[in-house]
């Protein structure tokens, strides 16, 4: 196994889906969206139509919860034609409501991660979406007491990691980023110059999915507890 004790003073981390539980939540709206939709389209139609119109809206609104409003307004639209009345409108803004509220958990083992962690490296949080539902996550994960910065990205593009990384006195090379997505987080760090440890999901969303690049930079874990064995 790679062993990179001591070769970085930072550690970044993924929020979504390597901090706490994400994704599951949305396909459980996806699901209830399917099913309030299913007297006018087949399941697997409202669910590409549903992708198509995230596809479309993320460059102009970003990520979270309200553009998966709008994208699914758009889809209703699209499927149900001038069917759509206020009923609908209604059952969805419930869906979404019930997406930005859920029950809020941790991904098992990472707080003794971030425990064990603390005081050997400076530790990070690399994120995307919007502000707002990201830092009430934050503040709600209690693990804000681990971190010494968050940062908020627009897109996690290789300018988003260069400009975070500047801001923390990092040149590139310097970057060690943990994260469960290819394109977000794994990716554009290799871009870089970086390195990126790579802990797959149970779940992951379609928008995320592209082939892991080929590098010696990359080092894929199946759990987060097994970075202790080469950061400590």
């Amino acid at each position: 196994m790679t062993d990179i004790k001591g070769k970085f003073r930072y550690v970044f981390f993924d929020a979504d889906d390597t901090l706490w539980e994400n994704e599951s939540y949305f396909r459980e709206a996806e699901r209830r969206f399917a099913l309030l939709l299913s007297p006018y389209a087949p399941e697997d139609d409202i669910a590409e139509m549903l992708a198509q119109k995230q596809e479309e809206n993320i460059p102009v609104f970003g990520y979270g919860s309200k553009t998966y409003l709008i994208g699914m307004l758009d889809a209703a639209a699209e499927i149900c034609g001038e069917k759509a009345d206020l009923h609908l409108y209604y059952n969805i803004k419930d869906i979404i409501r019930d997406l930005a509220y859920h029950e809020f958990h941790l991904l098992d083992g990472i707080e003794d991660v971030l425990k064990a962690l603390y005081g050997h490296y400076r530790l990070a949080v690399a994120t995307k979406g919007d502000l707002l539902e990201q830092m009430t996550k934050y503040r709600e994960s209690g693990l804000d007491r681990y971190f010494h910065h968050i940062e908020v990205m627009e897109r996690k593009s290789e300018e988003d990691y260069l400009r975070m990384a500047a801001k923390l006195d990092l040149r590139p090379e310097e970057v060690l980023m943990v994260g469960n997505s290819v394109k977000s987080d794994i990716a554009p760090v290799i871009n870089i110059g970086g390195t990126a440890i790579h802990i797959p999901h149970k779940v992951t969303w379609i928008h995320e999915m592209m082939d892991i690049p080929e590098s010696e930079r990359v080092i894929e874990m199946k759990n987060i507890k097994e970075i202790l064995n080469i950061l400590l």
